[in-house]
């Protein structure tokens, strides 16, 4: 499954980059995921269990094959520890965004802006939760999603392509 996956995302990366003749500016790619599975714990804060150790590792495979340059994740130990080994791996920075009850519905169009104004041409990786992830593509490619799925939805990836001119593009596969 994971060939694949890295074959879809080498297909999507090579039809992002547009042709020498006309290439201006490269697209800003986006790379968004829910966190890995987490640790059944008490608290609000739980660390990744270790299947969500072990799909960390597979996001750092896939990012690193991508050329991501910078993450964003929540202030949650779950979206920075999915994050964390690409983030060591390449020694890339690493922005942890405030995620709140009186900002969650602000959150995905505020990190896009900020993405599409602070990142433009690179390569960002961002990790969010069952509700933020799709919201926070829909809101880069402009296409409408649902929620994931809280108890089970920890594989899906949300690839957003945003050219210097026309539409944005939206693959979504599972990783």
């Amino acid at each position: 499954m994971f060939k694949t996956l890295a074959c879809t995302i080498a297909l999507v990366f090579a039809l992002a980059t547009p042709a020498p003749a006309r290439r201006l500016d490269a697209p800003t790619v986006v790379i968004v995921v829910r966190h890995a599975e987490k640790a059944a714990v008490e608290g609000s804060d739980p660390p990744l269990s270790e299947a969500g150790q072990k799909r960390a590792q597979r996001l750092a495979d896939l990012g690193e094959q991508a050329g991501v340059q910078v993450a964003y994740t929540t202030q949650f130990k779950r979206t920075r520890d999915t994050a964390q080994p690409l983030v060591d791996r390449l020694k890339i920075p690493a922005h942890a965004v405030e995620l709140g009850r009186d900002n969650l519905a602000a959150h995905p169009a505020a990190l896009a802006r900020e993405i599409t104004t602070r990142h433009r041409g690179r390569t960002v990786l961002v990790v969010g939760h069952s509700n933020t992830a799709p919201r926070v593509a829909a809101a880069l490619s402009g296409k409408t999603l649902p929620d994931l799925d809280d108890a089970t939805e920890f594989d899906a990836l949300f690839v957003v392509i945003i050219p210097d001119s026309g539409p944005a593009r939206l693959v979504r596969a599972k990783y």
